[in-house]
């Protein structure tokens, strides 16, 4: 779709620049609008049909370019392109996050951790988010997070992980069972 919406970008950007020349023309009087008037006014009754058709498609295109949403900027911000010697490959948002998560899954002082990620100009930022288990080491098991992460996506993508946050939101306690 990205090809018919740059046609009509085009197509619209043409129609926009001809109609800002004529308007300049008319204002500047280089143009005499009586003599154009009467001329479109016969050929728009001459050619109906042509001047209907015309009319539709252009409408129906201007109606498409103003409801389609362009998903191309969406996508390049989701993923990653990495370029080599036999082509490109794209890493998603998605993938980025499961092989960050698969390294926070190794730790058993994480409580239900969740993953994001932000894949921008400025590098990939990974914001892991969990409760702790009381007793934990915070600097100790964040540091090691941290580095397991950038070296495993590192490793496994070749791309280098700008920041890796760790977001504690709380220390889990397990629910105290009720005595009968």
């Amino acid at each position: 779709m990205r090809g018919f919406e740059k046609f009509i970008l085009c197509l619209f950007s043409i129609i926009m620049i001809v109609l800002s020349v004529f308007f300049i023309l008319v204002s500047t009087n280089m143009i005499n609008i009586s003599d154009l008037y009467t001329a479109a006014i016969e050929f728009l009754v001459a050619n109906k049909l042509w001047v209907l058709v015309i009319g539709a498609i252009v409408s129906l295109l201007g109606l498409v370019g103003l409801f389609s949403s362009s998903d191309s900027s969406d996508e390049s911000r989701s993923g990653l392109a990495i370029k080599n010697d036999s082509g490109t490959v794209f890493l998603n948002r998605d993938t980025f996050e499961s092989m960050i998560m698969s390294v926070a899954r190794n730790y058993p002082e994480l409580v239900n951790p969740k993953v994001d990620v932000v894949i921008s100009e400025d590098g990939i930022k990974a914001n892991v988010y969990s409760m702790i288990l009381p007793d934990t080491i915070v600097p100790t098991l964040s540091s090691k997070l941290q580095e397991n992460i950038k070296s495993a996506v590192k490793k496994q993508t070749t791309v280098e992980i700008k920041e890796a946050n760790v977001k504690i939101k709380g220390v889990y306690m397990e629910p105290q069972k009720k005595a009968n």
